[in-house]
């Protein structure tokens, strides 16, 4: 130990310089960005599934620790508190949640009522850390790279439409990615500035921060053991062991869960991960099972999520970097993880789905060779005749046009595709995913199906888990209003196996999830496909719609249709 600090790290990080300027504006219009089109029935994204369940279980942490003060860590309490899931096992860590529920609190008008769950409220934990994650790599990438380099790096987070869509969302994706980068980067910055223990230490809380968000926290090991194996040869045995104990500690007493049966809990969670049914994936015309998908998904999907100035600018700092790796070392840990991260969900039987929500942290990464792409094409001698001034101009614009997804696919990003596949419609044509967790549903189709129904619920497909209703009818003020007048929820789910709507059934709201409306058992095409009232397009193709169904005559009630709680 006592290895001196990297200089140019040294002498980047006390410089008196302006030089945190660009991220900081970046990462401050992001959070604006974000923050003003956040409502579900404005100009943000519909509800997506797994919305309702992490707000409500984040609520109900929050609300136990409340009326519980210290005896919320009770054995007894601890039991009562945590496993809430339906086979009785936690699904996830609780510290997105717990982040969730606090935000949810902060604005909750009814915070001793369970029941009482918004979806707007909770979206602004997303919205900020999406903010500290712009902050976080633009900072990072000026400190090793210089201004140019951070500034590029802070805006190419933002420009991937992906993951913009994903700051909206009240659910764990946006968190974890934050925490994850996070966890990765603080192990690169206890090395360069000159590897002491404590340094370590500290990063090792934050990468048991990240296990506790989602279990992806724990693909943080294998790289920076490897890498600090590599960078530190027979002196990495104590950092290693700084760095891993602080995180398991942090991750233990982070989760009071697991503080009853370690072991055994531990075996339980595993179990349910790995024992659960599969998630259907539409990819390359056909349905697979989540674990059946061809090794090369992730591959693919990363690489048409990008936009292709982001993607060849990336490749630009890739090659920039090649000769450099020694004078680069954190730069290394950063790739080795990206790349070590798609090799994970490459792998065979691996569960894939949802396009690149289960891997969207390879994008911030991806964004730090973005910068120093960025500032590789600025410095180079083809164009030295040229004035500085004008090849930044250049540069910063053709990074600029690579956010012409954002404006053009708002706020359905989740569905957006790069020119390299001919963007949304050419990516159906290959037989790609169109949409996939219902933010395409916009307030005006619901509004429409509401103001058509005559009392008989309407049905919404795909449904995808029990609590995905409720979080779409709770957050449209004109369904809410529908459930307030007739007394009974105003949406049921398409059951699995039906050939034809149940009888009385007049309407139904449907989203394009190919994966659910293609396999087996699925609603008929041929329903999806006429009476079509109101709908939603980018590019041509439907991602949303209000159809009109086949006229059946009312005999008997509908599945679904009960009382709504709290309706008068």
């Amino acid at each position: 130990m006592g290895r001196m600090p990297d200089e140019n790290y040294r002498m980047a990080t006390e410089s008196r310089m302006p030089h945190v300027a660009g991220p900081v504006l970046i990462a401050l219009a992001a959070t604006v960005a974000t923050v003003g089109t956040l409502a579900p029935e404005g100009w943000g994204p519909g509800v997506t599934c797994d919305e309702m369940y992490h707000i409500a279980v984040g609520k109900r942490l929050v609300m136990a620790l409340r009326q519980q003060g210290a005896g919320f860590f009770a054995p007894g309490n601890i039991e009562r508190n945590f496993p809430w899931s339906p086979d009785g096992a936690p699904v996830h860590p609780p510290l997105g949640n717990w982040v969730l529920g606090f935000t949810h609190h902060v604005f909750d008008v009814a915070p001793d009522d369970p029941r009482a769950v918004s979806i707007l409220p909770a979206r602004f934990a997303p919205a900020l850390g999406f903010g500290l994650l712009v902050l976080l790599v633009g900072l990072w990438t000026t400190r090793a790279e210089g201004p140019l380099a951070g500034t590029a790096a802070a805006a190419a987070v933002v420009l991937v439409p992906r993951l913009f869509a994903h700051a909206h969302l009240a659910a764990l994706d946006m968190l974890t990615a934050l925490m994850f980068v996070a966890a990765v980067l603080a192990v690169a910055d206890a090395e360069a500035r000159g590897d002491r223990l404590w340094r370590y230490g500290l990063a090792g809380v934050i990468w048991g921060l990240a296990m506790l968000t989602r279990f992806h926290g724990l693909l943080v090991l294998p790289p920076v053991v490897v890498w600090l194996a590599w960078r530190l040869r027979h002196r990495a045995v104590l950092p290693i062991l700084a760095w891993a104990g602080a995180g398991v500690a942090t991750f233990f007493a982070g989760w009071p869960w697991l503080w009853l049966a370690p072991i055994a809990h531990m075996k339980q969670l595993f179990a349910s991960a790995t024992g659960r049914q599969a998630v259907h994936v539409f990819y390359l015309g056909r349905v697979w099972a989540d674990r059946e998908a061809p090794w090369h998904y992730p591959l693919v999907m990363f690489v048409v999520a990008l936009p292709m100035g982001l993607l060849l600018l990336g490749l630009l700092g890739a090659w920039a970097s090649r000769r450099t790796w020694n004078a680069k070392p954190g730069y290394l840990l950063v790739v080795g993880t990206l790349g070590f991260m798609l090799l994970v969900f490459a792998w065979p039987g691996t569960p894939v789905y949802d396009g690149v929500r289960l891997f969207l942290m390879v994008f911030p990464l991806w964004a730090i060779s973005v910068g120093i792409g960025a500032k590789w094409v600025v410095e180079h001698p083809a164009w030295k005749g040229i004035a500085v001034g004008w090849r930044l101009t250049a540069v910063g614009l053709f990074i600029a046009l690579q956010g012409a997804g954002l404006v053009l696919y708002h706020p359905c990003q989740l569905s957006h595709y790069s020119l390299l596949v001919g963007g949304l419609r050419g990516a159906e044509k290959l037989g790609f995913e169109v949409t996939y967790w219902g933010d395409a549903v916009p307030e005006s189709v619901l509004a429409e199906a509401a103001r058509r129904t005559r009392g008989e619920p309407v049905l919404f497909a795909p449904s995808l888990a029990y609590f995905q209703l409720e979080g779409v009818w709770r957050s449209s003020p004109a369904l809410t209003e529908k459930a307030r007048i007739d007394g009974r929820v105003p949406l049921a789910g398409w059951e699995q196996g039906w050939s034809q709507p149940p009888l009385g059934a007049r309407y139904a709201v449907l989203y394009h999830r190919k994966a659910e409306l293609e396999a087996p058992g699925a609603i008929p095409r041929r329903l999806w496909s006429m009476g079509v009232v109101a709908e939603r397009k980018r590019q041509g193709v439907w991602l949303a719609r209000l159809v009109e169904l086949p006229t059946v005559p009312a005999q008997g009630g509908l599945p679904g249709a009960i009382s709504a709680p709290g309706a008068r």
